[in-house]
């Protein structure tokens, strides 16, 4: 089985035999299961600021005057903002117990790399596969 280039960026490449990051490397027979994106957003705490941005907005216009109207407007800013910003990681587990976790900074390069690590587990399965099926093809037939 020769080995296959299927993904490399500034930090990680990914072929059909291993996974390296800065300088280590992962078996991708080491990977139980399967890598995959993770985006997480705290909707919470957007929607608490948005919230009392609301509030302050609407309550400036009744008794506070332009300062609470310019602060609610600052905290809906904000939590559109906070809307836009999500922290990513890949995740991909290990047969040991452990779990790697990468931040990557947008979600297409996030799904690119867990897709290629899973792409790259899913053709060293078949490419076992093809070499066993060969294997047992060429035995003498009893």
């Amino acid at each position: 089985m020769a080995e296959a280039k299927i993904f490399e960026s500034d930090s990680y490449i990914v072929t059909t035999e291993r996974f390296v990051y800065g300088n280590k490397v992962v078996p991708l027979d080491d990977i139980d299961g399967h890598a995959w994106l993770f985006e997480y957003r705290s909707w919470g705490g957007i929607l608490s600021i948005a919230g009392f941005g609301l509030a302050a907005f609407l309550c400036g216009a009744s008794w506070a005057g332009f300062i609470m109207i310019v602060i609610g407007i600052a905290l809906l800013v904000g939590a559109f903002f906070m809307i836009k910003w999500v922290d990513r990681s890949v995740m991909v587990p290990l047969k040991s117990g452990e779990r790697l976790e990468f931040k990557v900074s947008t979600t297409e390069y996030g799904k690119n790399l867990a897709n290629a690590i899973n792409e790259g587990i899913a053709e060293r399965h078949r490419l076992r596969g093809d070499a066993l099926h060969n294997e047992l093809s060429n035995l003498p037939s009893a």
